[in-house]
């Protein structure tokens, strides 16, 4: 149950594993040339990864995202890894997940609650600050929801609901888990008024309008009838904003309850969004960096001097620290707009990035687990 399975696109041949680029082509090329530990033994051994909890893993593994959680920062990886620091990201005890599936994204919206997304559809959630995990959903329950909320659609005559179904049904005649959404799901994001979405792989998006409790799918309530991959979430005053590949970016309308896409002047990827005060930045392959300070009407290029992908934008006070895959960073002031090139991190390939409440450091994750680095002008 490793494998990303895509929904049917009529007309379209299947997507694969080359779909994906940057960071996540990484991480599901990690997934791919490292099956040991946990998920390896959990096949031999016949058991299941979305019933198996992780196991103690000692050797140094990677981190593919985290996130703060008031002064505690949380990291998640492969085999259900999740790991939480209280010192700033010096030192990581390891803690229970209810699954062995590999995890690539943790998102906190307070101190307490925060998401876990990844591989099977799987979706965890704490609500004491990452001591503990429960299962939201998962490529069963996914599955489940999909062919209910579609199939009771259909049979009231909703030709859109039927495609709907018919997609879902192909995507599950070609799985090698036929019970299980094995897509992946890739970003996770609530609001203070309990309204998040999950988003994921081949198009994949749910709504929850409690927290996680309930779920409806929103796969077309989306401008996105090619079934881009979906990577990134961010929100302002209750409308939330989606960057996916191919230069797509989508942005909440909150009349009609639909994610409209917003034109920007770039085709490539992006992997992130990030809407502040009169800010609007999307970022993505190759070092590419837009601004708009209309909420996407005109948007200005960034020149950032990376060539590799930017793969996350910290805060820092008045600056954006924009962190590229290959441990290159530079500072981005949120007013001017100016950039200053900073000290690379030189610890790798980076797969994520977090401040730790200190002034002039944060956290990278890279192959071998994460680093605390200086956040310094370069010479």
């Amino acid at each position: 149950m490793i494998f990303p399975v895509p929904l049917a696109v009529p007309n379209a041949s299947s997507a694969t594993i080359t779909r994906f680029s940057g960071k996540w082509l990484s991480v599901m090329l990690l997934v791919l040339l490292l099956p040991f530990g946990v998920e390896a033994s959990v096949a031999a051994e016949g058991l299941d990864p979305l019933r198996e909890p992780s196991k103690p893993i000692s050797a140094p593994a990677p981190l593919l995202g985290m996130d703060r959680a008031g002064d505690v920062l949380v990291g998640v990886g492969l085999h259900g890894m999740i790991k939480r620091s209280t010192d700033g990201g010096t030192t990581w005890q390891q803690v229970q997940s209810p699954v062995s599936t590999d995890l690539v994204q943790v998102r906190f919206r307070d101190p307490m609650n925060g998401w876990i997304v990844g591989h099977d559809s799987v979706l965890l959630h704490t609500a004491d600050g990452g001591l503990t995990w429960s299962v939201q959903l998962d490529g069963r329950t996914v599955l489940a929801r999909l062919k209910g909320f579609y199939g009771e659609r259909a049979e009231r005559g909703d030709e859109g609901a039927a495609d709907m179904l018919q997609e879902v049904e192909f995507a599950m005649n070609t799985s090698a888990t036929p019970d299980v959404l094995a897509s992946p799901f890739l970003d996770v994001m609530f609001n203070e008024d309990k309204v998040g979405y999950v988003i994921g792989a081949f198009g994949m998006i749910l709504r929850s309008t409690d927290d996680g409790a309930t779920w409806d799918p929103w796969i077309e309530q989306t401008d996105n009838t090619r079934r881009m991959h979906l990577y990134g979430l961010d929100e302002r005053d209750g409308v939330f904003y989606i960057a996916g590949e191919q230069g797509l970016l989508m942005r909440l309308n909150l009349q009609t309850q639909q994610f409209t896409t917003i034109e920007t002047p770039y085709n490539g990827t992006y992997f992130g969004v990030r809407a502040l005060p009169d800010l609007l930045l999307a970022y993505g392959l190759r070092g590419n960096l837009y601004a708009s300070r209309d909420d996407g009407g005109q948007w200005q290029q960034i020149d950032t001097g990376l060539n590799a992908s930017l793969i996350s934008a910290v805060d820092s006070g008045q600056q954006l620290i924009m962190v590229s895959q290959s441990g290159a960073m530079i500072a981005l002031d949120k007013e001017s707009l100016s950039v200053t090139p900073l000290q690379a991190s030189r610890v790798g390939e980076v797969f994520a990035a977090s401040g730790t409440g200190r002034d002039g450091e944060m956290v990278v994750t890279f192959f071998s687990g994460a680093k605390l680095v200086e956040i310094a002008k370069a010479n």
